[in-house]
Parts: structure tokens; C-alpha cells; sequence
């Protein structure tokens, strides 16, 4: 393989068997603290590909639990200096390293504030592994390049088991779905034959809905970290509140599309581009999506669950693809580092 990041891509589903060995033995004793601590609200602090992964949390944990999620701001720590009360609050903290400093500050502030605190990372050794009242350890061994790959399929399922456990349900395994990988990382010579074809447009609009717009703000990201393209992930909800006027026979779109509860709506959005000539390219399993789309990748059935973990390797495959067929250096993009610092 050529790439550090074509690498991590194709070791997702060895590696999410160490996520679901490592995070599995702490979920009991998360599940008690949650009774126990009378928590009522959960809060997600995360920024980048993790914060994409905490949109999808704010779905699945609510659908999974009744306990609904919200996201904190960085900034009301880290500039507003705001004292938020946190009691009857879990804030669940994302990060690969764990080492940002605004992340440490945040996390800080919260324990001082009464929070209980969740921290998901690759690193037990840092700052907010150690910081916070438990850790679900990726355990994905280090990422090499810059684009965070495995990394996001590694928070999905820690987050996913995190549900589960506040739920109390401990059976799930996910020991399939990491099998399930392995099917999207067959489409690759399909998706590197799509990604050649795009490699030349700019201007790109995702649509996504539900549990999916974590993975579809994941597409933009990696689109634009990895292959210097401008684009914009929707809800294909709001996209139609104003957004929609940027559809002509010049506009590119990116379709997320499995079968849901949204399959109607993925089809009407379909037909409406579709005679409007646009360039669409769709990730899906729906027959009328595909029959209508310029390239397709026709993807395997999916529920709420897997969708999301699924279409994120596949979305990081098309980046990769796309940045190869552009002869970028896919592993250390321009002007990135592995760890941010923000406030």
C-alpha cells in the first residue's frame, strides 16, 4: 500500500476489535456511576473529526437511551471564561490525543463544576484519559497521517458501546461490524475509478440526514483536508430551506444515501438533481438514487447503526482516492498537524 493513510483505512476492522476488547470492560462500572450520580444529560466536547463522530452520538445515544445529547462550546471555557453548571451532567469528552490543551482546559473546568467526565481517546497515557472519572481507550495503535481514519471508525465504536452501556445492555459485541468493513474496502477499486473522475471538479455539496450527518460533515472534512477541494455537507432537510438554489447543471453532489426512514426523501432529492443535470455521485443502496445518479458505489444495506461506520470508510476511501488521483500527499497535508491547538 502506498499511503500511511491507505494503510490505517484498510486496518479498521483489525483495529476495532481492540476498541470493542479495550472499552468493553469499563462499561459496567460507567453504567452504575450514571445511576448512581443521578446524571440526566449527556454533553459532547470534541472538535474536528471527532466532533463529527459526537454528531452521530447525539443521534444514536438518544434513539438507543430516551437521554438526549448536546454539544459544549470550547469557548465558553476557554475565552468566555463561563461558569456552566454541570451536575447532573456527563460530558464525554473526544479526542485522538487527548492532549490539546484547550481540551484539557475544558475538561478541567467541567470536573471543577461538578460534570462527570468520559474521556474517548487513543492515548491512555494523556492529560484527559487520566483527567477524567473513565476512559474508553481506542486502542487503534498510532495514526500516522494527518486525516484521522481509523480513528473516527474507533470513536463510533466506542460511542456506540457507551449507548449500549447506558442503556444496560452489555451482549453487543460489534464484532461483526467490524467484519462488515471489510465489504466497503472491496468497493475501493470502484471508488478509486469514481474518485479519478472527480478529481478534476471543486465545489462540492454532501447530503446527508439523521444518524448520518456526522459522516457526511466527515466527507467535507476529508475532502477538504486531504484533497484541497470546497465543499459542504448538508442535512438534505435543510438543504432545501435556501441551499437548494446553488443546484444547476454546474453544481456536484455528493449523496450519503442508505435505506431509512429516509429513502423517500433520498429519492425526491435525486429526481429534483437529476432534472436539474447535476453531477451526482451516490453512495447508496436505494435502486431509484443509483438509477439516477452520474457515478455510483452501490453500497450494502446498512441500519442506523452500521450506516454511519460503513459510509465513513467508504467517504475516507473516496478522499484518499481523490487526493492520489490529484498527486497530493494524502499523509501530511499542507499546513496541518496532527494536534491542533485552539481556544
Amino acid at each position: 500500500m502506498t499511503t500511511l493513510m491507505q494503510q490505517e483505512i484498510f486496518s479498521e476492522p483489525s483495529m476495532m476489535k481492540r476498541t470493542i476488547a479495550a472499552c468493553k470492560p469499563v462499561l459496567p462500572a460507567i453504567n452504575k456511576a450514571f445511576k448512581e450520580r443521578g446524571i440526566t444529560n449527556i454533553v459532547t466536547m470534541a472538535r474536528g473529526t471527532s466532533d463529527n463522530a459526537a454528531t452521530v452520538f447525539s443521534f444514536v445515544c438518544p434513539l438507543t437511551t430516551g437521554i438526549k445529547v448536546g454539544k459544549y462550546h470550547p469557548s465558553l471555557t476557554t475565552v468566555y471564561n463561563a461558569d456552566v453548571d454541570m451536575k447532573n451532567t456527563c460530558m464525554v469528552v473526544i479526542s485522538q490525543s487527548g492532549m490539546s490543551k484547550d481540551t484539557v482546559a475544558v475538561t478541567q473546568k467541567a470536573i471543577e463544576n461538578g460534570a462527570m467526565t468520559i474521556a474517548v481517546t487513543n492515548n491512555a497515557d494523556s492529560p484527559v484519559a487520566k483527567m477524567c472519572d473513565f476512559h474508553l481507550f481506542m486502542d487503534v495503535e498510532e495514526e500516522k497521517s494527518v486525516a484521522a481514519t481509523k480513528t473516527y471508525i474507533g470513536e463510533l465504536f466506542a460511542l456506540y458501546m457507551l449507548a449500549d452501556a447506558l442503556k444496560g445492555d452489555f451482549s453487543a459485541d460489534y464484532l461483526n461490524l467490524s467484519e462488515r468493513i471489510k465489504e466497503i474496502l472491496n468497493l475501493n477499486p470502484n471508488i478509486a475509478e469514481t474518485a479519478t473522475k472527480l478529481s478534476a471538479l471543486n465545489n462540492f455539496i454532501i447530503l446527508s440526514r439523521g444518524a448520518m450527518l456526522g459522516t457526511g460533515d466527515e466527507c467535507a472534512l476529508k475532502l477538504t483536508e486531504c484533497c484541497y477541494l470546497f465543499n459542504r455537507s448538508y442535512s438534505s432537510a435543510n438543504f432545501m430551506h435556501g441551499p437548494l438554489s446553488l443546484l444547476d447543471d454546474k453544481a456536484n453532489l455528493i449523496m450519503l444515501a442508505p435505506k431509512s426512514e429516509f429513502t423517500s426523501e433520498f429519492i425526491q432529492m435525486a429526481q429534483r438533481a437529476a432534472n436539474l443535470k447535476v453531477n451526482i455521485t451516490a453512495f447508496s443502496n436505494i435502486p431509484e438514487v443509483l438509477a439516477l445518479a452520474t457515478n455510483k458505489i452501490e453500497m450494502p444495506d446498512a441500519d442506523t447503526m452500521e450506516a454511519p461506520v460503513l459510509y465513513g470508510t467508504a467517504v475516507s476511501l473516496l478522499a484518499l482516492n481523490i487526493g492520489l488521483a490529484k498527486g497530493l500527499n494524502v499523509d501530511t497535508p499542507r499546513n496541518l498537524n496532527k494536534v491542533t491547538i485552539t481556544l
